[in-house]
């Protein structure tokens, strides 16, 4: 999940623009075992463990100061509360334990936005990510009717894995689209989202 970057100034919303961001400020996404639920106070603790923590952070960036984690939390929250649209953060609830094992994000520019999503160690190589990505991408088109979501990350033998994951979605990747040579891009338009949607070729959740 790559930093945030700044939301262009626009013109004040439209009607529809308005219920738009309402419906994404209030999103609470839920599947068979996660409840994906907007960011809010009680989540800094679980925020700043995984930007500080050296295992979650090796295949992103470099590990987090704790006060750059907590000023990092801060913006996250007041993104959430904003009234135009930008970037969306929320904390995945493990169901059954009734915590926050991670959080995910839409980190919206413009009519696209990067998908991410960050686990507490001990939830990798559990299908949680896959299962998130469902309506994480759901409702990054049919909520906040973005024409493209993408997603990046250092170019290592991870990647392999992270081509096998996003395929599974319809992504491809997009080596043009990638101005740092070290980083991999994969790509999902809004027209292939509807075509996989019409085919019916939606990816079941892991059991």
């Amino acid at each position: 999940m790559a930093a945030a970057c700044a939301w262009p100034r626009r013109a004040a919303p439209t009607q529809r623009g308005r219920a738009e961001v309402a419906a994404c400020n209030q999103a609470v996404l839920d599947t068979p075992r996660l409840r994906l639920r907007p960011m809010e106070a009680r989540d800094e603790a679980m925020f700043c463990h995984l930007y500080t923590d050296p295992d979650v952070m090796r295949r992103i960036v470099a590990p987090l100061s704790a006060e750059a984690a907590r000023l990092g939390f801060q913006r996250a929250c007041r993104q959430n509360a904003k009234v135009t649209p930008g970037h969306r953060y929320w904390a995945i609830d493990d169901k059954t334990a009734d915590t926050a094992i991670g959080m995910a994000a839409l980190l919206r520019t413009g009519d696209s936005a990067e998908l991410g999503v960050m686990l507490r160690n001990g939830w990798w190589n559990r299908g949680v990510s896959s299962e998130a990505f469902v309506p994480l991408i759901d409702h990054a088109f049919s909520g906040m009717d973005l024409t493209l979501v993408y997603a990046q990350r250092p170019d290592d033998d991870h990647a392999l894995i992270i081509d096998r994951l996003l395929g599974r979605f319809g992504f491809v990747r997009t080596p043009d689209k990638v101005e740092d040579p070290t980083l991999c891009r994969w790509e999902l338009p809004r027209a292939q989202w509807q075509g996989r949607q019409l085919a019916g070729r939606s990816v079941s959740t892991p059991a």
